[in-house]
């Protein structure tokens, strides 16, 4: 089927949408195989291509026509300053992409709402099924991705963003800011009509989405799609800009919608749909001195500022770590959840500048990953998620002393 425009008074059972900027080296390849997963694995269904840009140079948004579905355009403006500074996910105003999507999705009146990133190389037709089959067959509202990685890539996530996001929602989720989405008719129609949603807010949109959708009582599943390969020009690769952005994010949301974490207590795992995937134990090379060294440097150049934002006992058991030798490097789960609390409470009470505080974490979070890579040297696949997961159960132990000093 050629391209056209779709009316919007036309309902459709299935929605795929990419928000874009300046993605026109990928974005072919991204809805050609969309358009082929849904060819594959609906084809009883009736589907839309929404594709919402913010304001691409490059020819991005004529290239959307190329998957063969009809398209319905959604333009948003971002604010000026997220195209100068392109946030780590490399689109600028998400949250009002995000809006845009959505409304044209509520039009649409589609039972399924699908949203890809337009830079993911490693998108395949099986992600379509996964992502959209359980909202498609009324199983699921939200669905989140999970993805396979190296047991020492996406440390952020593994040891910061979501242990964080575990505690604080009660949901083991794997990836709080995996970019892939899926969403039912009737939570996009929650969203959309929710009064908390600060749809301008930077980068809170995906995370409070997910918040939401659990506290109001949605069914929230997770799909493992495999690697996530992704290849753009506009995505940050500064480790303290990621780090600012994303927990910045998280610390955000907790100060906005307090009401959506505070009384939560312990947490489940998600119905999933594809296969677990165990983190791979493949040899690779990483230098834990350099990251060691890296929190060195921040034990002597920053201790004046964590002595703002960390609890005396906290600040102590910090600077009292033996850093002499990176295979022996010890960084303990509960130190460790207590001073990402302890950050999140100077965040809250605005003890420090707050991008001040968020990147004076980083030395922090990588005299954590130099731990946990020595920890893990000589690990097998259990022992290495077993590691995982004793992280994540210190956060949730820990959470009785971030409520405490919240309220």
């Amino acid at each position: 089927m050629s391209a056209e425009a779709a009316p919007l008074h036309a309902a459709v059972d299935l929605a795929v949408a990419v928000l874009t900027y300046n993605n026109a080296d990928t974005i072919k390849g991204v809805v050609t195989t969309a358009a082929e997963g849904v060819a594959r694995h609906f084809p009883e269904l009736s589907a839309v291509l929404i594709a919402a840009d913010a304001g691409s140079s490059d020819g991005t948004p004529d290239l959307v026509e190329s998957a063969g579905l009809p398209v319905v355009r959604a333009p948003y403006e971002p604010p000026a300053g997220e195209r100068v500074v392109v946030p780590f996910h490399g689109v600028p105003g998400r949250g009002e992409g995000l809006r845009a999507v959505f409304s044209a999705a509520r039009e649409l009146r589609a039972r399924a709402l699908v949203v890809l990133e337009a830079d993911v190389v490693s998108l395949t037709p099986e992600w379509i099924r996964d992502l959209a089959g359980p909202i498609v067959r009324d199983k699921a509202d939200f669905i989140c991705p999970a993805y396979t990685r190296h047991r020492w890539e996406g440390t952020v996530t593994r040891l910061m963003l979501a242990p964080l996001v575990r505690a604080l929602y009660g949901r083991r989720i794997h990836q709080p800011f995996g970019g892939q989405q899926a969403l039912s008719a009737r939570l996009i129609e929650h969203l959309l009509l929710h009064p908390k949603w600060d749809w301008t807010g930077r980068d809170v949109s995906d995370l409070w989405i997910t918040g939401a959708a659990i506290a109001d009582g949605f069914s929230v599943w997770e799909a493992w799609l495999g690697p996530h390969v992704v290849r753009s020009r506009t995505r940050t690769t500064d480790l303290p800009a990621m780090v600012a952005e994303t927990l910045g994010a998280a610390f955000t949301l907790m100060d906005r919608h307090q009401d959506l974490w505070l009384e939560v207590r312990e947490s489940e795992a998600l119905p999933a749909v594809g296969e677990p995937q165990p983190p791979s134990t493949e040899p690779m090379s990483v230098d834990g001195r350099a990251l060691l060294e890296g929190f060195q440097l921040g034990v002597r150049d920053l201790s004046s500022i964590w002595e703002l934002i960390l609890a005396p006992d906290t600040l102590g058991e910090v600077l009292g770590l033996d850093g002499g030798n990176p295979s022996t490097f010890r960084f303990p789960d509960d130190l460790w959840a207590r001073v990402v609390y302890d950050f999140a409470l100077g965040h809250h009470y605005g003890v420090v500048h707050r991008e001040h505080l968020l990147r004076s974490l980083v030395p922090l979070y990588l005299g954590r990953t130099a731990a946990y890579i020595a920890a893990t040297q000589r690990a097998g696949v259990e022992a290495t998620e077993r590691a995982l997961e004793t992280v994540a159960a210190a956060f949730e132990r820990q959470k009785p002393y971030l409520v405490e000093h919240w309220r």
